[in-house]
């Protein structure tokens, strides 16, 4: 077999003693439909699209169940009238919750599929539940800084969902091909026929030819630091944007916790969520449950992150954080109710903000199908999209407010319905090979960092973005100043150090085209961010810090030669709830640092409120009521 760019060849002889690695075998597949990417998503994807008799291959850019934020993921809540759900009360809450954006006929769709999500996984075994870190005694003395993190894994290591992914894959006939990256998906006169990639270890490029193809790819950061989103880094946007195909949901950055004495550390905050057993949570999803999370969430994440960003931190060392309350118990108080869930291990909560620089919402960021798709049918024909990051399909609006606990169940169920659609698609369709020419041309762009004497090095490239991308300025309390200065920082960057990206080995070849998404995003992040004029949910303007409802649409991003192209998607008028209602019974969940003073709010002390900025300098000062 051959050897090829498996270690660094800019290392001294006999520095590493690293055998070199073997490439693949097989470098050249046919099949009905490809599944990229094999999470949540990409495994019930390939699931279904096998059932309809279609031949499906899987690729993985890792491996199957350990890559990207599926082998993380923490709770699973499904949809279930015989509990007592109240569909009606439900779809209410989740407009008002996730502050008018939410995309209800997904939602509707998602409630429709999801007990029977549940069951699947759990005849799968991907939901066994087992005891958590406290309840095995792993969790010494209850105190997290000393815990058996490494004797809890090898006690449990038998119920790791992780390891199920490929084993179920196996038993439904399913082939996969993981460690490789995909490059691009390959059109020809506006069918997709096919994807192109490299094996990541030794950089061997392999053609897959296919009737049909389902990203399933995740969605990513510019730089995960204390945040697990593994190899999440925006690939399928790349693809989807040189097709011609609309981007939602950049405005919206999702975020999580970090500890400031160890910001870098992904296992002070998150150790246990990776370890334990996955929590089946919720309780009752009723407008009370929904309403109750949604002014927790805010209360706990949203006003937080502002208030720190604007007014810095206090003087944290590692013994004065306190841990986590726990998650995953119901509120409903059904005894029968299995969603009631589990406590997990007390983690420490952290006490900052940017783990994962750039992370998109949940949910609601990626390729955009269309206000009425329910499948992830692109307008590339054979091209359908699943999961969270890749398909755009907005259910959790601009918050994730009502949406939290859902995603692993959701992802599963719009996997399972765009790979059974892609199975349909295939019957009785010819192949297409691709073809000779555009396959040579492909090596040769895939290849070409490797081919460079000089130019930068993709790590210290992802470290200047970061720089450029993680101010408070930039993502969490945002004005026209900072981002007009941040986006002509990324279009020099873009200018400057992106043509010179080179790599010494096939691990620096995949850092090289993860950049070149990475910086996309930011520039999207930056445009959309600049285009919503006003505060929701997860977007917050200091220069904007109130609700406008003229801004009830999706903003889209799609190529328009060396342009990128917005476009408003308005909303279906049920979505938006009661547009005449006044503004202070409108938005109850919370205000926004300055909210209050811009619309002349009377004082609400049941309403979560933040501060006024210190940026108030930023704000309109000409236009107090904020336009009423």
């Amino acid at each position: 077999m051959e050897e090829r760019y498996g270690k660094s060849e800019s290392l001294a002889a006999g520095e590493l003693d690293i055998p070199p690695m073997q490439a693949p075998e097989i470098t050249d597949y046919s099949c009905d439909v490809l599944v990229i990417g094999c999470g949540w998503a990409g495994l019930n994807a390939a699931y279904a699209a096998r059932k309809t008799g279609a031949d499906v291959l899987v690729v993985d850019k890792g491996t199957p169940g350990y890559s990207g934020l599926s082998s993380f993921s923490s709770s699973h809540q499904w949809y279930d009238p015989e509990m007592g759900d109240d569909l009606q009360a439900c779809l209410d809450e989740m407009v008002m919750a996730n502050e008018y954006l939410a995309n209800i006929g997904w939602y509707q769709e998602w409630a429709k599929h999801s007990k029977e999500t549940y069951q699947r996984l759990m005849d799968w075994g991907l939901l066994t539940q087992y005891p958590t870190g406290s309840e095995s005694g792993h969790w010494v003395d209850g105190d997290w800084r000393h815990d058996d993190l490494r004797g809890y894994h090898e006690e449990f290591l038998y119920a790791d969902r992780r390891n199920r992914w490929s084993e179920i894959l196996t038993e439904n006939g399913i082939p996969y091909v993981p460690q490789t990256m995909i490059y691009d998906v390959i059109e020809e006169n506006k069918k997709v026929v096919g994807a192109v990639g490299f094996h990541v270890p030794t950089a061997t490029m392999i053609r897959f030819s296919a009737k049909a193809v389902v990203m399933c790819m995740g969605g990513g950061s510019i730089k995960p630091t204390g945040f697990p989103t593994s190899c999440d880094t925006f690939d399928s946007d790349w693809i989807g944007y040189q097709h011609g195909l609309p981007i939602v949901g950049k405005e919206f950055d999702d975020f999580h916790f970090s500890a400031s004495f160890a910001p870098d550390n992904v296992l002070t905050c998150n150790s246990w969520t990776y370890l334990e057993n996955i929590w089946l949570t919720g309780g009752d999803i009723s407008n009370e449950t929904l309403l109750g999370r949604a002014q927790g969430e805010a209360q706990n994440l949203i006003l937080p992150r502002i208030e720190s960003a604007t007014k810095g931190l206090a003087d944290y060392h590692r013994t004065d954080l306190q841990p986590s309350s726990g998650r995953g118990k119901s509120r409903s108080g059904v005894f029968e109710d299995p969603r009631k869930g589990k406590w997990t291990s007390d983690l420490p909560k952290g006490d900052t903000y940017g783990a994962a620089v750039g992370m998109q919402l949940h949910l609601g960021c990626g390729i955009f199908c269309g206000i009425d798709d329910l499948e992830g049918k692109t307008t590339l024909e054979g091209l359908w999209v699943a999961g969270d990051g890749c398909n755009g399909s907005c259910v959790s609006g601009g918050s994730y407010l009502a949406a939290t606990g859902f995603t692993s169940n959701f992802c599963s169920t719009q996997g399972y319905l765009a790979g059974e659609a892609a199975g349909k698609f295939v019957s009785g369709r010819e192949g297409t090979r691709i073809q000779e020419e555009t396959w040579m041309n492909y090596q040769k762009e895939i290849l070409e960092p490797l081919g460079k004497e000089k130019g930068f090095n993709p790590s210290w490239a992802c470290d200047r973005l970061h720089a450029i991308m993680s101010p408070a300025w930039v993502t969490i309390v945002k004005t026209e100043e900072s981002l007009m200065h941040t986006l002509g920082l990324v279009k020099s960057f873009q200018r400057e150090v992106l043509p010179l990206l080179r790599a010494r080995d096939a691990h620096e070849l995949r850092l090289c085209h993860e950049m070149q998404h990475k910086a996309l995003c930011a520039e999207m992040k930056l445009r959309a961010s600049l285009e919503r004029k006003e505060s929701r949910g997860y977007h917050y303007r200091a220069d904007y810090p109130y609700r406008d409802d003229a801004y009830l649409c999706y903003f889209t991003i799609t190529k328009d030669g060396d342009d990128m192209r917005f476009d408003r998607v308005e909303l279906k008028e049920e979505w938006k709830g009661d547009v005449n209602m006044p503004y202070q019974e409108r938005y109850r969940t919370f205000r926004f640092p300055g909210e209050q003073q811009a619309k002349n709010l009377p004082e609400d002390p049941s309403i979560p409120s933040g501060g006024w900025s210190p940026m108030k300098a930023f704000s309109i000062s000409e236009d107090p009521k904020g336009g009423e």
